[in-house]
C-alpha cells in the first residue's frame, strides 16, 4: 500500500486535540470529581485524578514508543486510541462514591492511570508518524500539530461554560464532558484505519530502540524547561486569576479562553519561522520572548490585552516540539525517544505549581510564578544550547533528499 501522508497527519493531529481535551476535562471538573468520588480527601481529592494521569504518561510513552519502533506506528496508534477512548467513555458512566462507596474512587483512579498510559503512548506514535510523513516545512506542520493541544483546551472551555450556564446540567456536566470526548476518539479510529506506515520507517534498518536514546538527556532537559514555563504560565493562570486578581469563575473562564485561543496562531507562526531560522536559534529566541511576555502579564497590570499577548508569546517555544524531537532521534528509536522526552518531562515540570506555592510564602504570588517560569526558561535555553541545530542535520531531511 502506498504511503498516505494526509491520513497519517490528520490521524496524528487528532491525538493532540484529545491529549489536551482529556487533561482539560479532568482539570476543569476536578472540584466536582473531588466531591463525588473523593469526598473525604478535600483538596487532595481534586488533584489525585490529575496526578495519576500525569505520573503514568512517561510509562505509556516509553512502552508504546518502544512497541511503535519495533512493530510499527499504525498498529500502535490504533491500540492507543481504542484504549483512551474506552477509558474516557467508561469514566462518563461511573457510579459515584454515594452509590457504590470506596469502589468508586478506586475505579476512577484506575481509569486515570490507564488514561495516562494510553495518552502518553499515543503521543509517542502520533508525533513520530506525523513528522515522518511530512516532506517539507516540518516546523510549520509541527506547529499546527502542537496547536491541537490548545484546540482541545478551547473546546473544553466552551463546553464547561455552556453546561455551567444551564443549572439543570451543572451537576452532571462532568459526565457530558467525558462522554463527548469519545466522539473525536471514535473519529480517530476511523481515520487511523486508513493510515499507512511512513515510508522512512518501512525502509529503515531496525535495531533495538534503546541503542538510539543517547540524545534523551538533552531533549528531556529542553522539555522540562518548556513544560515548567507552561505550568508556571498558562496552566497556572486560572489560579492567578482567582487567588491574586480575585476574578469570578465566569471571568476566569473567559480570560482562559482568550489566552488559549491566542496561542493557536502563535504556534503555527512560530513553527513556520523555525523552518527558515532553524530550531535551535528560533527556540532560544522564542524562550526569551515568552519570558518577556510573562513579565508583562504578571507585573504590568491586568487587561484583556496583556492576557492575550501572554497567551500568544508563551506558546512560541513549545511550537517547536514535534519537529525538534523527531529530528533529534534516528528512525529506529524515534517513537521511544519522542514519547519519553515529551512525557518524561512532566514528572519534573509537574511540580512547578508546588514550587510556586512554596515560594509564595515569602514572595507575592505574581513574583513567585514568574520566578519559577524564569527558571524553566533558563533550563530550556541551556538544553537547547547543549544540543545541535537539527533543521538540516537530521535523518528525516537526509532521507527525503
Amino acid at each position: 500500500m502506498s504511503e498516505r501522508p494526509v491520513s497519517n497527519y490528520i490521524g496524528s493531529y487528532i491525538s493532540w486535540i484529545m491529549d489536551s481535551y482529556d487533561l482539560g476535562a479532568v482539570v476543569i471538573t476536578s472540584t466536582l470529581l473531588e466531591k463525588l468520588f473523593y469526598p473525604t480527601l478535600g483538596t487532595l481529592g481534586a488533584v489525585l485524578p490529575i496526578v495519576f494521569t500525569v505520573l503514568f504518561r512517561p510509562l505509556g510513552g516509553f512502552i508504546f514508543g518502544y512497541i511503535a519502533d519495533k512493530y510499527g506506528r499504525k498498529r500502535t496508534l490504533i491500540f492507543t486510541v481504542l484504549g483512551y477512548s474506552l477509558s474516557i467513555g467508561i469514566t462518563s458512566i461511573l457510579p459515584t462514591y454515594y452509590q457504590i462507596g470506596i469502589l468508586a474512587p478506586i475505579l476512577l483512579s484506575f481509569l486515570r492511570i490507564l488514561q495516562g498510559i494510553f495518552i502518553g503512548g499515543d503521543v509517542s506514535s502520533s508525533f513520530t508518524t506525523a513528522m515522518e510523513s511530512v516532506r517539507k516545512m516540518r516546523g510549520l506542520f509541527g506547529g499546527i500539530m502542537q496547536s491541537g493541544t490548545l484546540v482541545g483546551f478551547v473546546i473544553v472551555d466552551l463546553l464547561f461554560a455552556y453546561f455551567a450556564s444551564i443549572p439543570s446540567l451543572v451537576l452532571n456536566s462532568w459526565r457530558y464532558i467525558f462522554a463527548i470526548g469519545v466522539l473525536p476518539a471514535g473519529l480517530a479510529v476511523f481515520i487511523r484505519s486508513r493510515m499507512t506506515e511512513p515510508k522512512i520507517y518501512v525502509e529503515s534498518k531496525k535495531d533495538n530502540p534503546i541503542k538510539g536514546l543517547k540524545p534523551i538527556w538533552q531533549t528531556i532537559l529542553v522539555m522540562i524547561g518548556f513544560w515548567m514555563m507552561i505550568y508556571a504560565g498558562p496552566q497556572f493562570a486560572p489560579v492567578f486569576f482567582g487567588e491574586y486578581l480575585h476574578l469570578t469563575q465566569a471571568e476566569i473562564g473567559k480570560y482562559a479562553f482568550y489566552m488559549n485561543l491566542a496561542g493557536i496562531p502563535a504556534m503555527i507562526i512560530a513553527g513556520g519561522i523555525s523552518d527558515f531560522l532553524g530550531r535551535k536559534f528560533s527556540g532560544i529566541g522564542y524562550v526569551a520572548l515568552a519570558t518577556i511576555g510573562s513579565g508583562i502579564f504578571y507585573f504590568s497590570g491586568f487587561s484583556l490585552f496583556t492576557v492575550t499577548l501572554f497567551g500568544f508569546l508563551i506558546n512560541f517555544p513549545s511550537a517547536l516540539t514535534p519537529a525538534y524531537l523527531a529530528e533529534r532521534f534516528k528512525t529506529f528509536s524515534r517513537a521511544t525517544g519522542v514519547g519519553f522526552s515529551y512525557n518524561g518531562a512532566f514528572i519534573a515540570a509537574g511540580f512547578s505549581p508546588l514550587l510556586i506555592s512554596l515560594v509564595s510564602t515569602k514572595l507575592p504570588l505574581n513574583t513567585s510564578a514568574f520566578s519559577i517560569l524564569t527558571l524553566g526558561s533558563i533550563i530550556a535555553i541551556l538544553g537547547l544550547a547543549l544540543g545541535p541545530e537539527t533543521l538540516k542535520n537530521n535523518e528525516l531531511t537526509m532521507y527525503q533528499h
